[in-house]
């Protein structure tokens, strides 16, 4: 288990169940970020940071379904009762365990989250770079386009001029690129 996914998750249940669901995830080194007896306290909590919950299925002021819906968690896992009517979650993106769970199980599946969660936001960080990388291509092919159009340059030409010119200023290509399509005339 690594500390990043450790520390962002938060345990949402009544008092005694939230200290017992601590307890036995602290036998495999899984501490908690937050251990919250209230939906409330557990919105608050997840306002401040993107985190996994772990919650059960009633909780003082709401129910945990009503906890899964409002929250913006990166997970939600919930412990419900065996004969725990799926159709209460109404569309809320939960993962339930069924009451009664042995210990091995609930920290396997709460590892099984963390690690899912990190995965998951490594990907969406790597479709970002992704996403930005090809509005930069987009930006100096249209750049060398327009320097091809208004110059009569070949793309080689093209590409090594902006190249050249990101060399001598110290600047991303894509800035060069940038200031191509922003400028009125194009001087040769």
């Amino acid at each position: 288990m690594t500390e990043p996914m450790t520390s962002r998750l938060l345990i949402a249940a009544p008092h005694g169940v939230a200290m017992k669901l601590r307890d036995i995830l602290a036998t495999a080194q899984i501490v908690p970020s937050a251990v919250l007896s209230t939906g409330g306290e557990a919105l608050a909590a997840l306002e401040d940071e993107q985190a996994l919950l772990l919650t059960s299925w009633r909780l003082p002021d709401m129910t945990g379904a009503e906890l899964a819906r409002k929250a913006d968690a990166a997970g939600v896992m919930m412990i419900v009762p065996g004969d725990y009517d799926p159709a209460e979650l109404d569309g809320a993106d939960v993962l339930t365990l069924h009451n009664p769970i042995s210990q091995d199980a609930l920290i396997q599946a709460v590892r099984t989250m963390c690690y899912c969660a990190g995965r998951m936001q490594a990907l969406e960080q790597k479709a970002q770079k992704l996403e930005r990388q090809l509005a930069e291509r987009k930006v100096i092919e249209r750049a060398k386009g327009r320097l091809m159009d208004a110059l009569h340059l070949s793309e080689s030409e093209a590409h090594y001029r902006m190249q050249k010119q990101s060399m001598d200023t110290g600047r991303r290509i894509v800035d060069v690129a940038q200031e191509i399509l922003d400028s009125v005339e194009i001087a040769s």
